[in-house]
């Protein structure tokens, strides 16, 4: 590392835990340190901070732990905050306005449920009446909230990203993807499940949907009682019970794209599987089971990582974030 170089950690905040991730990048990619933080239930909902104490409390033990005082983070906007869509602009708009145009018509031909986005436009296609573009939007207050808990504790928020992003971000760095197929990016968190369709390396499609699980199919132990979640933490009918929810709405969303969105023209191609559940190799197998796609998951051992660093799935949103560029 070059002398006075400032070094950057990428944070991931769900309802139960916070991860990090550190990388080489140089010369070759190489995670050199990645790690985790569960907490109790009451602390995070839906990626709104609902108990500040408890939340400072937590937050203060993983930034003297990662040693993150005076270090850059990025970190990834919950996904309950993140819309993405196309919209249509009038040809005239030059495309540097296309962002503020976008803004102009928020609450009129463009709505989104939520006040005071931060938003990001991708230019897709044109024609002589009008460009499609691709918006990216998130809540300021979720943005705003984390950018200021990390500033109070003296780290020094550089960017913010969105988790299906980093994903795809991994996956296109190992050659999973390619310029020509539709990928459907499905993410198999514990709590939720985070769908995302890409084409042409550009997402078309966000959804974020909650499993809903019985009472009393899982807790999570904080850390410092030596807590790790696993698959003993849960009761295994119970979850299968509940993914069988989720693997229809994925089959709705297939036909959604299909029909709905492309009127038979256009396809899911590839399915790529990642995420925290501990029953992700299960899930695998139920998607190959009913999906008629063909699945994909990336192999940890795929990852370049340094002696002694307990990379697992789990780590991928972080990993990805710390392949954004340009920051």
């Amino acid at each position: 590392m070059a002398l006075g170089q400032i070094r950057t950690i990428n944070i991931e905040i769900q309802d139960y835990v916070i991860r990090c991730a550190e990388v080489k990048k140089k010369q070759s990619f190489v995670v050199t340190y990645c790690d985790e933080y569960y907490f109790p239930t009451g602390i995070v909902e839906n990626g709104e901070i609902i108990n500040q104490e408890a939340f400072v409390k937590t937050l203060k033990y993983c930034v003297r732990k990662w040693k993150m005082k005076r270090k850059n983070v990025r970190f990834i906007v919950p996904d309950s905050s993140v819309i993405i869509k196309t919209v249509q602009v009038p040809a005239a708009i030059e495309d540097e306005e296309i962002t503020g145009h976008v803004y102009f018509e928020l609450g009129h031909s463009i709505h989104l449920p939520f006040e005071d986005p931060v938003i990001d436009t991708v230019l897709l296609e044109k024609n002589e009446s009008q460009k499609q573009v691709l918006l990216v939007a998130s809540a300021a207050t979720a943005v705003d909230s984390y950018h200021d808990y990390f500033k109070a504790e003296k780290a020094t928020p550089i960017a913010a990203d969105v988790s299906a992003l980093c994903q795809y971000r991994l996956f296109h760095h190992y050659g999973i993807t390619n310029d020509d197929d539709t990928f459907m990016l499905v993410q198999f968190n514990v709590k939720s499940v985070t769908v995302s369709i890409f084409e042409h390396h550009q997402p078309v499609f966000l959804q974020h949907i909650e499993i809903h699980y019985q009472e009393d199919t899982w807790k999570v132990v904080p850390l410092n009682q030596g807590g790790q979640l696993s698959r003993e933490q849960f009761d295994e009918e119970k979850v299968k019970n509940a993914l069988e929810e989720i693997y229809t709405e994925l089959e709705r969303i297939l036909r959604f794209y299909q029909y709905s969105l492309n009127n038979g023209d256009k396809q899911i191609n590839h399915l790529m599987l990642t995420g925290d559940h501990p029953f992700l190799t299960d899930i695998l197998e139920g998607v190959q089971e009913r999906l008629e796609v063909p699945a994909h998951l990336l192999s940890p051992r795929t990852i370049p990582a340094a002696k002694g660093v307990p990379l697992g799935y789990a780590f991928y949103n972080v990993i990805g974030l710390a392949m954004k560029e340009g920051v």
